[in-house]
């Protein structure tokens, strides 16, 4: 596994896609299975050619009266309190890392950071608040791929525009993710969880953390390729959809390791593959999803945190600077180990650049397969 933190590699291995100028997700990995909505030009799609990484970066002239301004905002930045939302309950991926970066930042900008978890409506109820806190830096998010590529195509009705609302300021994290069942399901492997699909289409359950979150997207990505019949279940947070897997209310759950790892542990759960390989006892004899049948298949996520657009670029490189500093932090970088995810940072430049890549690889395949909430 590879992992960056300023373009370096702490970690080698033959996963190249998640170097910065890369795409996060092989196209190969969305093209296969049936569509299940017509194939048609987004107008997302065309909001991105036209927009482009200078719209995510909110780039126009700047006078010298504009940058001394600038300059002195960030020099006196935070002056109040900061709060950072995240779109999960206590105890989500998230939030797992947001209370230790909130607590790093703390010590570095010299300000109390707020960790303020706002889950529901597969971001918008964060996204939204944070489209309204105005662009002073004071207000963050932790956001996944979903918030910054997939929901435009996923919510026909989205109530904030992430090409236009949302400033990247760093990633943190790669995420990687486990395909886990619970025990009385009786299968083994993957090749066992589709074929009982196959035989008995529309019975088995999955359970996701959200519409539109990694769990769903990722999930439907999968079983579109695989060509099965699995009934989506939406939960408002990780932690509900991981109780519901235990219980057996639903019977699959394709989540990040570091969520599933402790249930995994104790046999609650049973993980049949991982996407991409993870080094824990937990997950040694765990194939990943190529190795079960799927190649190409990667499905790791990755966090990262924007502000509002239009936060000064002076205030956004204090930010990103801050973020690097914390995930060089030995006490953080272990927290991410324990968590299974490896720390990933980039400029907010390069940052804006992955998603703007990303957006142009994911958006047409989501249309194609046809994601939508329940």
């Amino acid at each position: 596994m590879n992992a960056y933190v300023d373009h370096q590699p702490i970690a080698t291995g033959k996963h190249a896609w998640c170097m910065p100028n890369r795409p996060a997700m092989p196209a190969s990995v969305l093209h296969a299975g049936k569509s299940r909505a017509t194939a048609q030009t987004h107008p997302w799609s065309k909001m991105v050619e036209v927009l482009g990484i200078a719209a995510i970066m909110g780039a126009a002239p700047i006078s010298h009266a504009q940058t001394a301004q600038a300059a002195d905002a960030a020099a006196h930045f935070p002056s109040r309190t900061m709060t950072l939302m995240v779109n999960g309950g206590p105890g989500s991926l998230p939030d797992i890392f947001a209370r230790p970066l909130a607590d790093k930042l703390r010590k570095s900008l010299g300000q109390a950071v707020v960790v303020d978890n706002r889950p529901g409506a597969g971001g918008m109820v964060a996204m939204q608040h944070l489209k309204e806190a105005g662009p002073s830096g004071h207000t963050l998010a932790i956001i996944t791929n979903a918030h910054a590529v997939w929901n435009p195509y996923v919510f026909p009705s989205l109530t904030y525009n992430p090409t236009t609302d949302l400033q990247p300021v760093s990633p943190i994290a790669i995420l990687p993710m486990a395909m886990a069942v619970n025990p009385k399901l009786g299968v083994s492997s993957v090749q066992e969880l589709v074929a009982k699909a196959k035989a008995e289409p529309g019975v088995i359950n999955y359970a996701s953390s959200g519409n539109g979150s990694p769990p769903h997207v990722l999930f439907e990505v999968w079983r579109s390729q695989a060509g099965l019949d699995i009934v989506h279940i939406p939960f408002k947070t990780g932690t509900d959809a991981l109780t519901s897997t235990v219980a057996g209310d639903t019977q699959v759950y394709f989540a990040g390791t570091a969520l599933v790892e402790a249930m995994a542990k104790d046999k609650k759960l049973q993980v049949l593959a991982v996407s991409p390989h993870v080094e824990s006892p937990t997950f040694a004899h765990a194939p990943t999803m190529e190795q079960a049948g799927f190649p190409g298949y990667e499905s790791a996520v990755w966090l990262g945190v924007v502000a509002p657009a239009g936060t000064p670029d002076a205030v956004v490189n204090k930010l990103n600077t801050a973020i690097s500093e914390a995930l060089r932090d030995p006490a953080f970088a272990t927290i991410m180990k324990a968590n299974g995810s490896i720390p990933l940072h980039e400029s907010a430049q390069d940052f804006a650049q992955r998603i703007a890549k990303e957006r142009a690889e994911w958006g047409p395949q989501i249309e194609k397969i046809g994601i939508r909430p329940n």
